[in-house]
């Protein structure tokens, strides 16, 4: 079920209104303007923050199930997972996939853009949607949020599934400081002209190099970028790195959160033809948890969800215990 975005004037708690048939991005120079594209089963719903801001989640599947909760990563917005969201509500789950601030169909306010502060928008997704506790799912730049959340409330946390991510535990290591050449691509992505410039040609190439050769289909890139030629977003996500960049990347590294540690699953599943997210970055992390496991996967780059979608279902469907 397709839900317009509600108005400003509307008041905090979870907004509903209704049905309108979504227009899609059909090319490179469509229009990023309304709603969220449509998907069986799914309900639009509209949060606020304690800030005021408005967060767009996309649920599906029965109120009373076990949640879990969707992060999708940069430059993508809850779409990402909709080829797991019937399948999980199917099986009975409370499915919850938000899109970040500054992302798909939340607000983007100017500001830094600090994971933590977005690690607060998701649990006012669970605080305003009554979830007590949620499994976790992220992907890319979701990971960090999500994994504070888990770190900074860890009873509303019951385990975690990272694809093609990290936890903010960074390591100057030797290991890890080889592989620092893999960050040059995010300066560029520092720049909102680069990000939501017309026809987008650096995000394009960045798809298909993080993705070891493997390139979004065409309908899922246009919902992707489509919304990234809002000049509002396109700042935002220039802030998701300029933050990191300038500010997150030392503090983590002088650990920020090295004192944590989880009690909770910890799941890590990398594609191993992703050159900048790769195994190296998670050494160490088993320091910091009591259950935690990796697992490899050979042939699939960097957009994980969308390329290997069977394997990250049955993944999560396991971890679940369905």
């Amino acid at each position: 079920m397709t839900r317009p975005e509600p108005g400003p004037a509307v008041a905090s708690g979870v907004h509903r209104s209704d049905s309108q048939a979504p227009r899609r991005a059909a090319s490179s120079t469509a229009e990023y303007s309304g709603p969220p594209p449509e998907l069986p089963g799914v309900e639009h719903r509209y949060v606020r923050t304690s800030e005021g801001l408005r967060i767009h989640v996309a649920e599906a599947g029965p109120s009373d199930g076990s949640s879990i909760m969707l992060v999708h990563g940069f430059p993508q917005n809850w779409w990402e997972w909709h080829r797991m969201i019937g399948p999980l509500a199917a099986d009975g789950y409370r499915v919850l996939a938000p899109d970040l601030r500054g992302a798909g169909w939340s607000d983007a306010p100017r500001g830094r853009y600090l994971k933590a502060e977005m690690a607060e928008d998701l649990l006012a997704v669970l605080d305003q949607l009554g979830v007590e506790r949620t499994w976790i799912a992220a992907h890319d730049w979701g990971g960090p949020p999500a994994f504070i959340l888990l770190l900074r409330h860890p009873q509303r946390v019951a385990g975690f599934a990272g694809f093609n991510t990290l936890a903010p535990w960074l390591k100057l290591d030797g290991p890890n400081l080889r592989h620092a050449w893999a960050y040059y691509y995010q300066f560029p992505l520092m720049f909102p002209r680069i990000i939501g410039s017309p026809a987008q040609r650096y995000q394009r190439w960045l798809t298909r190099w993080s993705g070891g050769g493997y390139d979004w289909p065409a309908e899922d890139a246009e919902i992707y970028l489509s919304r990234l030629r809002d000049p509002a977003r396109a700042y935002a996500g220039s802030q998701w790195y300029r933050t990191f960049l300038t500010s997150e990347f030392l503090s983590w590294s002088r650990g920020e959160y090295a004192d944590a540690h989880v009690e909770v699953p910890l799941r890590w599943v990398t594609g191993l033809k992703d050159p900048a997210i790769t195994p190296v970055l998670h050494h160490g992390y088993e320091t910091y948890a009591s259950d935690i496991a990796f697992e490899h996967i050979p042939d699939v780059g960097h957009w994980i969800v969308e390329q290997a979608h069977d394997l990250v279902l049955e993944r999560l469907r396991s971890y679940l215990g369905h």
